[in-house]
């Protein structure tokens, strides 16, 4: 396979994997395991964190029981999944603190751009992920060619 087409599969792969990050980021907004915690206004637009108990936070609820905002809250963790799942939403980063972390999103709907990743760019941060990974932990070759098959008939 010459170099543009597995750049070219290698980007295939990578959206598969931020689409299958959507489903789950929205399976988790609908059962309640995470809920929108915070608006991040930019230069070029917004983004929601959102965590919840999955991610060592509380989960965000009315003031005083107040059934209303409750309901709210509510409302926007369904309208956010659902452009999670309509790609009008991606994850644009994780952020990690000491005893929590949330879930970044944003897109075009937010007067962001959805993420790109550029060949250089992965190829470099993958060989410096593989040195890590291959230094502290075992991963299963079986299971990395499974689950990229998996990814490449999503697409």
């Amino acid at each position: 396979m010459n170099r543009k087409r597995k750049a070219e599969a290698d980007i295939k792969i990578i959206r598969s994997i931020q689409i299958h990050l959507n489903v789950v980021t929205a399976a988790l907004l609908l059962t309640g395991q995470i809920t929108i915690k915070g608006v991040f206004i930019g230069a070029s637009g917004f983004s929601m964190a959102l965590g919840g108990p999955l991610t060592g936070e509380t989960r965000l609820v009315g003031e005083e029981g107040n059934q209303l905002a409750t309901a709210l809250i509510d409302i926007i963790d369904i309208i956010l999944a659902t452009l999670l799942l309509k790609k009008d939403l991606f994850i644009t980063g994780i952020f990690i603190s000491p005893a929590r972390f949330t879930i970044d999103v944003s897109g075009p709907i937010t007067g962001a751009e959805i993420p790109s990743p550029t060949i250089p760019e992965l190829e470099r941060d993958y060989r410096f992920f593989q040195r890590i990974v291959n230094k502290h932990f075992k991963v299963d070759d079986h299971l990395v060619n499974s689950l990229r098959e998996e990814g490449m008939r999503w697409l």
